[in-house]
């Protein structure tokens, strides 16, 4: 298998092929320098192999996306969602909590083929004798119509006058419930051969698959990768030779991979119509109104997509936050550099055009971020970076490999960051400064890192870094907490929830849903984490709100509330030496008022259903 190999002088993503006159075929990447991207053009024999040196084309200090059907790069984040082959087109709209797929043939007009209350994403289309064909992934499940967690490709076939089917066989190996690392297929690329047989090439999770449908419906998939942890890039390109054969190639760990594959055959699949109408209505998030403390707002700001080691498309995090949710802000953390996978500053510029198109002041935040990887306790671990906005060149770790040097870094660039898995790759305390750093994450898919013994579990064993020994070491930040999802059912196997998008929740003491708001909040500490419930909670002293440093000695009256979202079965005010106070109200709603003397303290709420929170500590002294 022929292999472009990538350097740190020459990193390399988003491969297109072309079909060339001379059998062969043209290939297309995106390369960057460290200074600047471009375009490289390599010539391909029939067998993939590389013909002679490349031609760098395009220069651009970013380059973000492929224009539909064009070997040349486009500006727009949109051009992700459209897709075309020989005159035929196809698009994902996303419409609120709602997603079409839209076709329109070469003569012109507009089919939908597939619409629902669900997120659809990456679309691809191939023509056919009499039509096209058409793929696309969505998480709608086929068997209860609702949008779940594990997304599929859907394969739909459009005649010239608009008329939608599918095949008549179902896909085999489809299955939405999967437990172990491999779950899910996204991404499609189509191939027709010339008796009408489909060769459908996508990603699950950690590998990537050929899939056949011919006449006698879908053979199994194939792995054609080496299913190591989350190292491919999102779509397989692929183009059908003069011969009939097919060459592929994709983003692999090492660089990009150039594979040849025999013409599909097996003759035309049957078809049957298809529905296009698919699920149920919409399903509306729950809000809670009986509250009369303060404004809290809830968002999740650690999750990752297949732009590092996740799946899904970039705007899959927002959409899913805002309209299945209801959150109220949300941010997407891939990660800046990670088993061979460098964000460049084209990638970087596409992530943040995407961020910014979904943010929504007023009614939905985004916020612009990424996940800076240091290495594992007792290295500096891993920090999520939070910027003010748009135009802020990311950092890496390559480039700047220490905690102390981030945190002074991001804090020059207005933004801020917080350690999170602590318990699992380390905290950082000596990088730890209580502005440029003052928040830490402890609860996520990965489990809770309060302190050792928590009920909900946790991966990894660094006790002595998990968030109250180092509270009681004197270090000073509030708690905040995310999903760290990567739009797996499990993570590594780990999750006590089979939604791990409400493993860990952000609350902030805010009424505006803006960037700004938001970010004020946190780092002011007027925020708590969850671990997914939407619980409401409000501690002041002497009416300074949660996250406060007071200069006071001696007891404090320390005035909690709390709504839960069913029973809280305990609230508790902890402080260095433990448990100072609690109460057991055995019912959604408390106020309780507790006496403290101590350098710190926070509230935790125990639900009847395990759902926990903790507010951000208040500082004596």
């Amino acid at each position: 298998m022929p292999l472009i190999e990538q350097t740190r002088e020459r990193y390399l993503r988003n491969p297109r092929l072309e079909a060339a006159a001379d059998g062969g075929a043209l290939l297309h990447v995106f390369a960057w320098s460290g200074e600047q991207e471009c375009v490289l053009r390599f010539n391909l024999g029939p067998d993939g192999s590389v013909q002679g040196e490349p031609v760098a084309t395009d220069h651009s200090s970013t380059i973000m996306a492929w224009a539909p059907g064009e070997p040349h790069p486009v500006d727009d984040p949109a051009a992700e969602l459209q897709s075309e082959h020989q005159g035929w087109q196809v698009a994902v709209r996303h419409e609120g909590p709602r997603s079409s797929v839209v076709v329109s043939p070469p003569s012109g007009g507009e089919f939908v083929v597939w619409t629902a209350f669900g997120i659809a994403a990456a679309p691809g289309i191939a023509s056919a004798p009499g039509g096209a064909w058409v793929g696309f992934h969505h998480d709608v499940r086929e068997d209860t119509g609702v949008a779940d967690v594990t997304k599929w490709i859907a394969l739909r076939f459009v005649d010239m006058e608009g008329r939608v089917f599918e095949p008549e066989a179902p896909m085999t190996g489809r299955d939405r419930d999967l437990d172990g690392e491999e779950q899910g297929f996204e991404f499609p690329t189509l191939v027709v051969g010339r008796d009408g047989a489909v060769d459908l090439f996508g990603r699950g999770s950690h590998n990537v698959y050929r899939q056949r449908l011919d006449a006698n419906g879908f053979a199994p998939r194939e792995p054609i990768d080496d299913g190591h942890w989350g190292c491919r890039g999102r779509r397989v390109s692929a183009v059908r030779l003069t011969d009939g054969s097919t060459l592929t190639a994709r983003r692999g760990r090492k660089g990009i991979e150039v594979q040849r594959f025999a013409e599909p055959t097996g003759g035309a699949p049957a078809l049957v119509e298809a529905q296009v109408e698919a699920g149920v209505t919409e399903l509306e998030p729950a809000r809670t109104t009986a509250w009369s403390g303060p404004p809290v707002l809830f968002g999740d700001i650690q999750q990752h997509s297949a732009h590092s080691d996740g799946v899904g498309s970039a705007d899959e995090a927002y959409l899913r936050a805002r309209y299945r949710y209801g959150d109220d802000f949300a941010a997407l953390t891939d990660h800046e550099s990670f088993l061979g996978k460098r964000i460049g500053p084209g990638e970087w510029a596409y992530l943040q055009a995407v961020t910014e198109r979904h943010d929504d002041p007023g009614e939905f935040a985004t916020i612009v971020a990424n996940e800076w990887t240091g290495k594992a306790y007792p290295g500096p671990g891993h920090k999520c970076i939070y910027l003010p906005g748009p135009g802020v060149p990311i950092i890496s770790r390559d480039d700047v490999p220490e905690g102390r040097d981030i945190v002074e870094q991001i804090s020059a660039q207005g933004a801020f960051t917080g350690p999170h898995h602590i318990g699992w790759t380390g905290a950082d305390a000596p990088g730890h400064d209580p502005v440029g750093q003052p928040v830490w994450e402890i609860c996520s898919c990965h489990g809770c890192y309060e302190e050792p013994g928590n009920p909900l579990g946790h991966r990894g064993e660094l006790h002595d870094q998990f968030a109250k020994p180092q509270l009681d070491k004197g270090l000073r930040f509030g708690f905040i907490a995310n999903s760290d999802s990567h739009g797996l059912l499990w993570h590594h196997g780990e999750c006590r929830k089979r939604d791990p998008f409400r493993t860990g929740l952000t609350a902030v003491i805010s009424a505006s849903r803006t960037r700004e708001a938001i970010l004020e909040a946190i780092r002011a500490r007027r925020c708590y984490a969850t671990s997914g419930a939407k619980i409401l909670l409000d501690v002041h002293v002497a009416g300074f709100p949660m996250g406060s440093e007071l200069d006071i000695s001696g007891p404090v009256e320390v005035h909690t509330r709390a709504l839960g979202t069913t029973d809280i079965e305990r609230i508790e005010l902890v402080t260095p030496s433990g448990v100072a106070a609690s109460e057991e109200p055995r019912s959604p709603s408390v106020s309780f008022v507790g006496e403290v003397e101590a350098p710190y303290v926070y509230c935790r709420v125990t639900q009847a259903d395990g759902e926990m929170a903790w507010s951000s500590p208040i500082f004596f002294g």
